[in-house]
């Protein structure tokens, strides 16, 4: 359970095809004031079937971000406009729609943001078979935020034109993510020769790398523009 909560940053990235610093809305240019008099925001209640919630803050680009993963037994189209609703009764500033990111491989997410303390709030909802919804939930920190982690410290190689890099840190686990010009045959070709390089050993499970005490799982999924979204993620055994 607890991995699952160290993974939960991964898990958005990979299920959006986003790096996870993308879930955070723009400076919204309100000076931090302090801690205001409004309550803090809370997560609406909803019919909860299970959860797993981490007391690991994942930092994403820098930014600390505490993340849970719930699932309840809501429908999709239910929970969009339930988050909406909670988001605008807590006092929270909601982008306009077409400022929202929209649905990718089925899912779809909704931000808002808390001026005043510098917080984002995002749910990401993934419909399942059963017509209930896996629901990620995220609060980003930006008024704790510091410079993000130099490439001089990155576990694997990023390939030529790779951009819109995104390095998340917990306890026991790292994830990169990137976008780059290549195709998935690319991608593996390039991580098959440059891993081996480095000392890792391909598994049996595609994109899978072992080395004594550590385990690397690549992954990636075809963008937008030719573009590809690769998430490489590093734990330690």
């Amino acid at each position: 359970m607890k991995r699952a909560g160290r993974a939960a940053g991964a898990v958005l990235a990979l299920v959006l095809g986003l790096p996870v610093g993308a879930l955070a809305a723009p400076d919204a240019g309100v000076p931090d004031a302090g801690v205001p008099d409004a309550p803090r925001f809370a997560w609406p209640r909803l019919q909860v079937i299970a959860h797993v919630e981490s007391s690991d803050i994942v930092e994403a680009g820098g930014i600390p971000v505490a993340l849970r993963a719930v699932h309840v037994k809501e429908n999709l189209r239910d929970l969009v406009q339930r988050f909406a609703d909670a988001y605008r009764d807590g006092g929270l500033y909601v982008p306009p729609g077409k400022e929202q990111p929209q649905y990718a491989n089925n899912a779809a997410m909704l931000t808002a943001l808390d001026p005043k303390r510098r917080i984002t709030y995002t749910v990401v909802m993934m419909p399942q078979a059963d017509g209930t919804t896996m629901l990620y939930l995220g609060e980003a920190n930006h008024a704790l935020a510091r410079p993000p982690e130099s490439a001089a410290g990155d576990f694997a190689p990023l390939p030529p034109k790779a951009h819109g890099v995104l390095r998340v840190n917990t306890e026991g686990s790292r994830t990169l993510t990137f976008e780059v010009p290549l195709t998935g045959p690319q991608v593996d070709a390039f991580y098959d020769d440059a891993l081996a390089k480095a000392g890792w050993k391909k598994g049996d499970e595609p994109g899978l790398y072992s080395r004594p005490g550590a385990e690397l799982r690549l992954t990636h999924q075809p963008g937008k523009d030719g573009q590809r979204g690769v998430v490489i993620i590093h734990q330690q055994r």
